[in-house]
């Protein structure tokens, strides 16, 4: 077994054919929501804990799982709450969060960089619902890219966080870390629409 750690919150894992036996792990048919896929998904992160310093125990994770060329699999693992504590931040009381004076020696949202975020559906309709209810406000870049497993990512960068400006997404999709998506995606995903993919899909 080989692992990456990609930064705090993520880490790869990387099973040979030998390792997903060993842990009794199909990784074509396994089921995410099967109580036993679960207890192996948590026997392998405790067992390589000591050696990547990555503990999941008290966090929610985000698993995705693909099967590997050699007859293993690779695991995706996110630690949800350091993401969404990254992610949603509350705004002071009484003070709208786009309004807050940037600390000293920080650049203005004009200057810096632009704020990058990763959108999962499950179901295109819900990615056509949120392209046309999102489309006439977001003046920013998008792409539009599909997972081996069917999955659709509407990747979106502009100078204020998507997540944030426009609360309504979660009712249409699950906000990710665009970090990690942007690794795996170009592994695991085949580009559909790589420029202005919210304004098109909104037109359908």
């Amino acid at each position: 077994m080989e692992w990456i750690r990609i930064s705090s919150n993520k880490l790869k894992i990387m099973l040979s054919a030998e390792d997903a036996r060993h842990y009794a792990l199909n990784c074509d048919s396994a089921d995410y929501a099967d109580s036993i896929t679960r207890e192996i998904f948590r026997e392998i992160l405790s067992d390589v804990q000591e050696q990547t310093g990555f503990d999941a125990s008290d966090d929610k994770v985000y698993i995705q799982m693909y099967p590997s060329k050699e007859g293993g699999c690779e695991l995706f693992i996110t630690k949800m709450g350091l993401v969404l504590s990254d992610a949603e931040q509350p705004a002071c009381a009484g003070v709208p969060h786009a309004a807050k004076k940037p600390l000293r020696g920080s650049k203005s949202p004009a200057t810096g960089r632009k704020k990058r975020d990763a959108l999962r559906f499950a179901r295109f309709e819900d990615l056509l619902a949120l392209s046309r209810r999102l489309s006439p406000v977001f003046h920013g870049k998008s792409s539009l890219w599909r997972e081996e497993n069917g999955i659709w990512w509407l990747l979106l960068e502009q100078d204020a966080d998507v997540a944030i400006t426009y609360r309504f997404l979660r009712e249409y999709a699950h906000t990710v870390n665009p970090t990690h998506i942007e690794l795996l995606l170009p592994e695991h995903g085949t580009p559909v629409c790589t420029e202005n993919a919210l304004h098109i899909l909104a037109e359908l």
